[in-house]
């Protein structure tokens, strides 16, 4: 009999597949990406502020967007980056610019789909809007605003 340790085994289940948070193709995810983000660079406050950082580079954010909600909507995993990151990296970035980013967005889901697929998506956008929103702005005894919520 040998003094070495014996290795362990760990025996793990395979991760069960998730299943899409909505019923949305890529290509509705696409459009909806396409729309929101032209009405982005018409916004008096949003559009500067986007086009300081993405100007030359949009159709490569598209791209990525496009990935990030297929990522978020479908579970696809296509998308790695670092969101809080670059937000936190604007400069001159406000805290009511995530609101004005949920009125764009509810606006957009609302003129694209019908209205129980765009309030799911919805959530889905408070939910991420609220995560970047308390990185950048939230500390420990704050809680994010209302409309967040």
């Amino acid at each position: 009999m040998s003094d070495r340790p014996q290795p362990i085994t760990i025996e793990a289940r395979p991760s069960q597949p998730r299943t899409p948070v909505v019923e949305i193709s890529p290509e509705e995810i696409a459009m909806l990406v396409d729309r929101f983000y032209a009405e982005i660079r018409r916004h008096p406050r949003l559009g500067p502020l986007f086009e300081a950082r993405l100007a030359g580079i949009w159709d490569m954010h598209l791209e990525r967007m496009k990935r990030f909600w297929r990522s978020v909507l479908l579970h696809s995993g296509e998308y790695s980056g670092q969101p809080v990151a670059k937000h936190n990296a604007l400069p001159d970035l406000r805290e009511d610019d995530f609101m004005i980013w949920l009125e764009v967005f509810e606006t957009t889901t609302d003129s694209l789909f019908d209205s129980q697929l765009s309030a799911s998506i919805l959530t889905v956008a408070r939910r991420i809007a609220r995560s970047l929103w308390l990185a950048r702005f939230g500390t420990p005894f704050s809680q994010a605003p209302a409309w967040l919520s």
